[in-house]
């Protein structure tokens, strides 16, 4: 009787739901279908002054625009026809999770000559753009803009444009990687910021470079990447001649660029933000801002009388620009900004880490003890001014240590315990730089003329037209602490210490709220990206906090945010600077409950996990007039395999030494190999001791290698037959283009070896060896 009872009520239920799920279908059946065809090719294309391999998408650099209204139902079919797999991210846009684009995890890639066809409601309005997920797809030109209209627009402007910056470089991005990988200083020598030691004591900055070397520390270097041209859409200089005086017109300016950060400032007068990220801010007047790698900011700016006027975006390194002109008649210029004196700010930059040098003790007791002890900050860039210095907002809190100050001496925070990826937490409305911030008087309407008296832009300017706030009464609270972190030397970037192959996911719960705040122990900004999600950035505006889904954190400073787990799935988040994601600077967030599709079943996340952990191979041979050297280097996050001989033409003496090491610690590296050698110094050792010479002598050696400060390579091994050995070796940067290598070891072998570089891969040497005596010749990098 009960199961008949039962069945007689669900029936009655269904009864009553049936007008509901007839309303819903109807409703998204009566849903306008948006519908385009994106078709990948590969192609070459010259905007540098070489032609080199591409990927255009529907056969144009970057792909189309897409266009969509509130309430439209989005179908975009995807054609590979390239030779390789790829995908495509809609970067911002609030999208079923299988559809979000990220290979492996999410979407299954799309396999070279298959159709993906992504549908999804347009659910929000705004400037987005979209981009590939797979290898270094983004920087070769998969990357296209996405504009998504209200039902009602309520900015009163005359015309829009879309200003979709990048950067582009001839080299193959793998290349790049590999260069990057290792250590190869020729992108600061193309761009003019190398730090050599003559240029470093005309700037006075020697004792400051000493200080750093000391610690370890890299010379500072704003950006990784050299890049010979800027674009706008596909060009370096675009014109709009149809722009009319006194037109006041929207900008939808979107950074799609794989590692350039760029200063945005307009020659017609200052410029309004009324949009970030896509989502409505209130109208805030700014002269100049910084945007970063993958956010949106919607511009309105007026056309004024007599003139083309320049709308510029210069790469925060100085190293170029971009340019847009609206308006027909005598080019108005925007202020050229001055190149970045990194010499100087290496002073600046040591003087806000002393406290973190002095007070390092109070620092690990808190905050990330582990993460610290791994991971201490390297120097890597800075172009620090008063706008870069509170680009964080909030971020007017510092680092701890900076100043002096302790980690127990910052307000808010206290040491959390028992959390996945959290050491600590912060309470923000108790932190330092929240309060006493002014918000500008700000009108819906463009500024005119050449005013530039704006308030320099920072987060703080950003509020949002209605509270953000989240009821934390009713959705519980977590708090997170990601410390970005990251190694120059040897171009490996972390959160917490661990890369995305040592610790890839954090499980979420639907339905709770997430603080996370990130300390950027690095001289780096870093642009961190969550998929899926819009997030508060807590800044001075409290509960009118702004929505955005990417924020740059600063170096040395520290950005809060808060999202709420109301997006089932598995979704990405990343630093947005294309070569620190792909070398670890990333984690997934799981939600708890749930199921991925049974297509994703197929495919094994390790894919995405392990693209930090792929394995690098460079080498170099020189070809001297004593001698011939060769190196071989093959490596990934934990593991080196070393090769390398010389030869003496004359005297016939050899050493081929090879060995596998493995990274212990960030600087320790233990390791075993082999030396085969006729080197007769090496083996008077045995002669002393009445032992026969043998022509050859094969050795295996065991030992340990230790980067000390200065940048010293200390290498102490012994072999199979009790000998031990300790060396010592380093290289000093002399002039831009020309530095000094150096050996010395207790068997009383010595080298000393100057090498000037030519070109990339090319460079003259020149020197003395204890083995070969002097010599020179040439040196080539593969």
């Amino acid at each position: 009787m009960k199961i008949l009872q039962y069945a007689k009520t669900a029936g009655m239920v269904m009864l009553l739901l049936l007008p509901v799920m007839a309303a819903v279908q109807t409703a998204a059946a009566q849903r306008p279908v948006k519908e385009y065809t994106l078709v990948l090719r590969e192609k070459r294309l010259n905007k540098a002054g070489k032609p080199v391999q591409a990927i255009t998408i529907n056969d144009s650099m970057p792909g189309p625009t897409l266009y969509f209204t509130e309430g439209d139902s989005a179908v975009i079919h995807i054609r590979n026809e390239m030779s390789t797999e790829s995908s495509v991210h809609w970067h911002g846009i609030l999208i079923p999770n299988y559809y979000d684009g990220v290979a492996y995890l999410s979407t299954p890639p799309i396999a070279a000559g298959k159709t993906f066809t992504v549908r999804f409601p347009v659910r929000q309005t705004g400037t987005y753009w979209y981009h590939s997920h797979t290898m270094y797809q983004e920087q070769n030109g998969l990357f296209g803009a996405l504009v998504m209209y209200p039902k009602k627009e309520t900015r009163q402007y005359d015309r829009e444009y879309v200003l979709l910056l990048s950067d582009w470089t001839n080299e193959n991005p793998a290349r790049v990687m590999n260069n990057l990988k290792r250590g190869l200083e020729w992108y600061a020598v193309k761009k003019g910021q190398a730090q050599s030691l003559n240029r470093v004591i005309a700037r006075h900055g020697l004792t400051e470079r000493i200080q750093m070397a000391w610690q370890r520390m890299p010379p500072m270097d704003i950006s990784d990447v050299y890049y010979p041209v800027f674009l706008t859409n596909s060009d370096s200089v675009l014109r709009f001649p149809e722009a009319r005086p006194g037109e006041r017109l929207r900008l939808r300016v979107i950074d799609g660029s794989s590692s350039t950060f760029f200063h945005l400032q307009y020659a017609g007068g200052n410029m309004q933000i009324i949009a970030a990220d896509g989502q409505d801010v209130e109208p805030v007047p700014v002269s100049r801002m910084l945007i970063g790698i993958a956010e949106t900011y919607d511009l309105l700016v007026t056309v004024p009388e007599n003139g083309s006027f320049e709308f510029r975006a210069t790469a925060q390194d100085g190293s170029g620009y971009t340019s847009a002109y609206f308006g027909s008649g005598e080019p108005h210029a925007a202020p050229t900004l001055p190149r970045p004196d990194i010499f100087h700010m290496e002073g600046v930059m040591m003087q806000g880490m002393a406290g973190m040098k002095m007070k390092m003790g109070a620092m690990t007791m808190k905050l990330s003890k582990k993460a610290m002890e791994r991971e201490m900050p390297y120097i890597q860039n800075a172009w620090l001014d008063r706008e870069d210095l509170n680009m964080a907002g909030a971020a007017g809190m510092k680092m701890p240590g900076m100043h002096g100050e302790g980690m127990h001496d910052m307000p808010g925070m206290h040491n959390m315990q028992g959390m996945d990826e959290m050491d600590g937490g912060h309470d923000m409305h108790d932190m330092e730089g929240m309060h006493g911030m002014h918000h500008p008087a700000v009108t819906d309407s463009a500024p005119s003329g050449p005013v530039h008296d704006a308030a320099p832009f920072t987060y703080d300017l950003l509020r949002a037209p209605r509270s953000t706030a989240f009821d934390t009464a009713v959705h519980p609270l977590r708090q997170l602490t990601f410390d970005l972190t990251g190694s120059m030397w040897r171009y490996i970037w972390s959160i917490n210490g661990r890369t995305l192959s040592e610790k890839d996911s954090i499980q979420v719960h639907e339905g709770e709220v997430l603080r996370i705040t990130m300390n950027n122990q690095t001289m780096m900004y870093h642009p961190m990206h969550l998929h899926g999600h819009f997030f508060r950035v807590l800044n001075a505006q409290d509960s009118y906090s702004p929505l955005k889904h990417t924020v740059i954190v600063p170096p040395m400073r520290s950005v809060t945010i808060e999202f709420a787990a109301d997006e089932p799935g598995d979704w990405f988040f990343h630093c947005h600077v294309l070569y620190h994601m792909m070398t670890g600077m990333a984690r997934t967030f799981r939600y708890a409950d749930y199921r991925a599709p049974d297509t994703m079943h197929h495919f094994h996340h390790g894919m995405l996990m392990n693209e930090d952990n792929r394995w690098f191979f460079w080498g170099e041979a020189t070809a001297a007039s004593g001698h011939g050297e060769g190196y071989l280097s093959y490596s990934n996050r934990k593991n080196w395999v070393q090769l390398q001989g010389d030869y003496g033409w004359s005297n016939r003496k050899d050493e081929i030494t090879g060995t596998y090491e493995r990274f212990v610690t960030r600087y320790l590296r233990p390791y075993a190999g082999v030396v085969l050698s006729n080197k007769h110094e090496y083996l008077g050792y045995y002669k002393d001791r009445g032992r026969a010479l043998p022509g050859q002598d094969i050795r295996g050696v065991a030992g340990v290698r230790y980067l000390l400060p200065f940048f010293l390579n200390a290498d102490l091994r012994i072999d199979n037959r009790a000998h031990v050995r300790f060396e010592l070796s380093g290289e000093t940067w002399l002039f831009p283009r020309v530095w000094l290598n150096y050996s010395v070891n207790t068997d009383k072998e010595f080298e000393v070896n100057l090498e000037g570089m030519l070109t990339r891969d090319l460079s003259v040497t020149g020197g003395y060896s204890s083995d070969y005596k002097w010599g020179g010749g040439l040196s080539y990098r593969f």
